[in-house]
């Protein structure tokens, strides 16, 4: 599959959706840490906000290049899904980690998955 095969119609919308998803929780985490790092827990409002902001990044930066079709789509994808799952570690105390490993792994799927073949 070359990447110009790779954003079909379907998958595009799929992966708008999640993406939306990730922007979504970077809006929560900033929401979440900042009463951390205002109250008695700085260090770790300081992590959880600096994973807000590298999903959000990452997650303009992918939406943006699926949006226009940009050949790094997919590799933008990939990266977002990766950083999704991976940086959800330091989050499971909050339980939004385990939200953002299922949508991290959402996103891999729905971007490396084959698509499937109309009947």
């Amino acid at each position: 599959m070359t990447d110009e095969e790779f954003l079909t119609p379907e998958r595009a919308k799929g992966i708008r959706r999640l993406l939306y998803v990730v922007l979504g929780f970077a809006v929560v985490l900033v929401v979440l840490g900042l009463p951390l790092v205002f109250g008695s827990y700085l260090r770790y409002g300081v992590i959880v906000l600096a994973v807000a902001v590298v999903l959000a990044v990452l997650g303009g930066l992918a939406l943006q290049a699926s949006r226009t079709g940009a050949a790094t789509a997919k590799r933008l994808c990939v990266i977002t899904g990766v950083a999704t799952l991976v940086l959800s570690v330091p989050l499971v105390p909050i339980w939004i980690g385990l939200l953002t490993a299922v949508t991290g792994i959402g996103l891999l799927v729905v971007t490396v998955s084959p698509d499937k073949e109309p009947r």
